[in-house]
């Protein structure tokens, strides 16, 4: 919560940074890391395995309720920072991402872990 506060013009400039639309690739990319860690939080706290379905739809509307609130925050409540829908849709798009890919990578792990194992 503490990075969507920090002002932009504190954000130093770079030629990559000039990139067209590089914040929503940005965007896109901290909620895909955050559905990873929403499902593999899910997979811990039920020791191990894959999930089930109601569990990836908890995880992908936990994240895009934190992408639009944070939007929402920046839209509202802070005088240098923009939110906008465009952002809101990039977060929800990583969160979505990085759940299913997550919870294929590690289905594969756990279907290859249940085959290796010694009978």
């Amino acid at each position: 919560m503490l990075a969507i506060a920090y002002p932009g013009e504190n954000i130093p400039d770079s030629d990559l940074l000039k990139f067209p639309h590089i914040d929503k690739v940005v965007h896109f990319g901290l909620f895909a890391v955050l559905g990873t860690l929403l499902v593999n939080g899910f997979r811990k706290k039920r020791g191990g395995g894959s999930l089930h379905s109601k569990e990836l739809m908890l995880c992908i509307a936990m994240g895009i309720v934190f992408g639009v609130v944070t939007e929402y925050f920046q839209y509202c409540c802070l005088s240098d920072r923009h939110g906008n829908v465009p952002d809101a849709m990039a977060n929800g798009f990583g969160t979505i991402f990085g759940v299913i890919v997550s919870a294929q990578l590690f289905r594969k792990m756990f279907d290859f872990q249940e085959k290796n194992e010694p009978d």
